[in-house]
């Protein structure tokens, strides 16, 4: 019995002096300053390379609530999340000459043809003077290759035999551009399509980011 207090009272003892009563679990004052150190050191971020981060242009945050009806109707027309119409006037300017017959060396809505209508529209949406031609817009332009194309592009094609560009349009989402078709008029189409793709030469960029994103956020 006496065996039995005592060893209770030792107990008591070792917990009031603030030691483990378990034995093997106990940390020495050094390995517990030494592991918080390790932990702490482990914790710091990597300080970011600035100089070599890639450029990122911030485009206005889209407000579903406030969206142009005309975002919501080319929305579902090409088949794309209405969140990335982001440019209303340049839909509002689409829509505005939707249908327009094709007319050679037409310019205006009663007829136009396909490289006065690029002409207009850059003129209008991106304040960009671009030559008159579908042979000069393409000379004019720095090429851009086909996986890189971003709105504002301008898509070339050659639909008969000969050395010059026959046909331009406008690149706005996923392979789909606006253009004056000779059949047509002004609509929009897709470089997925047979008739397209076969003719397809090359896209020349004259609108930059900077542009695309200030003409967005209008």
């Amino acid at each position: 019995m006496a065996a039995m207090v005592s060893s209770c009272s030792s107990l008591k003892s070792t917990t009031r002096s603030g030691k483990s009563a378990s034995p093997g679990v106990a940390l020495s004052n050094a390995n517990a300053v030494g592991s918080g150190s390790q932990r702490k050191n482990e914790a710091l971020p990597a300080i970011p390379d600035v100089k070599n981060a890639p450029k990122i242009i911030f485009f206005r945050p889209f407000n579903i609530e406030k969206g142009d009806p005309l975002q919501f109707k080319y929305a579902i027309k090409m088949n794309v999340e209405v969140e990335r119409l982001v440019n209303a006037d340049l839909y509002r300017f689409i829509d505005n000459w939707w249908g327009t017959p094709y007319r050679m060396g037409g310019a205006t809505q009663q007829g136009v043809d396909c490289s006065a209508f690029t002409q207009t529209l850059m003129s209008v949406i991106y304040g960009q003077d671009i030559p008159r031609t579908a042979q000069g817009q393409k000379d004019f332009c720095s090429l851009v290759d086909l996986n890189d194309l971003h709105e504002g592009d301008l898509i070339f094609f050659k639909t008969r035999k000969g050395r010059e560009i026959t046909h331009v349009g406008i690149y706005l989402q996923d392979d789909q551009f606006v253009h004056a078709s000779s059949s047509n008029g002004v609509m929009i189409s897709s470089l997925k399509e047979p008739y397209w793709s076969r003719n397809f030469v090359s896209a020349g960029r004259v609108v930059d980011e900077k542009i695309a994103a200030v003409s967005s956020g209008k």
